[in-house]
């Protein structure tokens, strides 16, 4: 993927880096350590990059669905503790 379209409709350069440090974000906030729970954030990533690959661009609400989609499957506390933020601190 190249680009990633934004809320506001504002597009930036793909970045992978930034969908492993959401999940470590997201298995702190649960109270686990990245070291804890790398399996399962190595496995969402994984699976997220092949959900994405070949797609020239996508808005970052669809990443955030699959992102949550493959958290609910394997580790349904960050899941819920991403949503909780998300309605707390984020507008939408």
């Amino acid at each position: 993927m190249e680009h990633v379209i934004k809320r506001k409709g504002e597009t930036e350069q793909y970045e992978p880096t930034k969908i492993k440090n959401a999940l470590q974000k997201a298995s702190i906030d649960a109270g686990y350590t990245p070291e804890e729970k790398e399996d399962i954030i190595e496995e969402v990533y994984y699976n997220i990059k092949k959900q994405i690959e070949g797609k020239k661009e996508l808005k970052t609400d669809t990443i955030k669905m699959c992102i949550l989609t493959e958290l609910d499957k394997c580790e349904p506390y960050i899941a819920k503790s991403w949503r909780i933020f998300d309605n707390k601190f984020k507008k939408r």
